[in-house]
């Protein structure tokens, strides 16, 4: 999915922080009615760090860039995807960061490739779950079960995976 700064996101979401998987790539979306510049220089240039926790069936995100945005959690459910076969795939994962504006216009776009090993470790994690045939339900449970009990921080130290960026 290409992301221009300047136009609108296809995707229309309300304040806050989302993830998906379109088109081969990981997307997540920051949204803030206002984006001051220095917060937009930040998030281009400041480090980052995505986490990856799988659970039974589901798997958490999180996503923390310093002086842009706090850990978040994202999770997300494979049962959701449109095309869950490709998330099985092998090969490097690439993931787009974008901050929305008003009216979801993109303010700015960030890329990264993870390195085939997390991709590796992240596909094998929701392949787990996409053969295990847990209904949507259950994951629904799980992640609010999880998110009662766990600050998005501290699904961040759990994590198994970090990737810096």
């Amino acid at each position: 999915m290409k992301l221009e700064v300047g136009k609108p996101c296809v995707y229309s979401i309300d304040d806050g922080v989302m993830i998906d998987y379109v088109e081969g790539t990981w997307l997540i979306l920051i949204r803030d009615e206002i984006w001051q510049r220095e917060e937009i220089q930040a998030f281009l240039h400041n480090p980052g760090l995505l986490g990856f926790l799988p659970l039974d069936t589901v798997v958490f995100f999180t996503v923390r860039i310093e002086d842009v945005l706090e850990t978040s959690d994202l999770p997300f459910m494979i049962q959701q995807n449109e095309q869950p076969q490709l998330l099985l795939q092998d090969g490097a994962m690439k993931v787009t960061l974008a901050l929305l504006g008003r009216e979801s216009r993109v303010e700015a776009v960030r890329t990264l490739t993870l390195n085939e090993q997390q991709s590796r470790q992240i596909a094998d994690s929701l392949r787990r779950i996409w053969q295990g045939g847990y209904d949507q339900q259950s994951s629904e449970n799980q992640i609010d079960r999880t998110q009662q009990r766990y600050q998005p921080y501290e699904l961040e130290e759990k994590a198994p995976l970090h990737i810096p960026f």
